[in-house]
């Protein structure tokens, strides 16, 4: 999985819900700083915290995880 194709979807999925990165990150438990960088690609979220992700903007896994 490329990176840089998650953090675009991630970025994406959560401006479609009006959320900043700093909400997404609290609702997930998670720093602004770890949102910001997997947005940008510099780092891939842990399974754990994709799953978080997947459910707080309410999109099926598979659009995060498809090519």
């Amino acid at each position: 999985m490329d990176t840089k194709k998650l953090g675009k979807k991630i970025k994406i999925a959560r401006v479609e819900l009006d959320l900043t990165q700093t909400q997404l990150a609290k609702k997930i438990n998670a720093k602004q700083k770890s949102i910001s960088r997997y947005e940008t690609g510099v780092s891939f979220p842990s399974i754990e915290t994709l799953i978080k992700i997947v459910k707080v903007l309410k999109k099926p896994a598979g659009y995060f995880l498809e090519e």
